[in-house]
C-alpha cells in the first residue's frame, strides 16, 4: 500500500455509511414537519386566542370593579 491509499482508507473512516442516511432522513423531515405544523397553528389560532384572552380580561376586571 502506497502513500496514497494509506490517506484514502484513512479518511474513509470519516465518511457517512450510506445505510444510515435514509432512517436520519426520515427522522428530520418528520421533525420539521411536526414543527411547521405546530407553528402553523400556533400562527392561525394565535391572534383570536389573544382576542379571546383579552375579552375574558376585560370581563373579569369590570366584574370585579363592579362587586361592592
Amino acid at each position: 500500500m502506497n502513500g496514497i491509499e494509506k490517506q484514502a482508507a484513512f479518511y474513509r473512516g470519516y465518511l457517512i455509511d450510506d445505510r444510515s442516511l435514509a432512517p436520519l432522513t426520515t427522522a428530520l423531515a418528520a421533525i420539521v414537519s411536526l414543527w411547521l405544523l405546530v407553528y402553523l397553528v400556533s400562527a392561525v389560532g394565535g391572534p383570536q386566542a389573544r382576542h379571546e384572552m383579552a375579552e375574558r380580561t376585560a370581563h373579569a376586571s369590570s366584574f370585579v370593579s363592579r362587586s361592592p
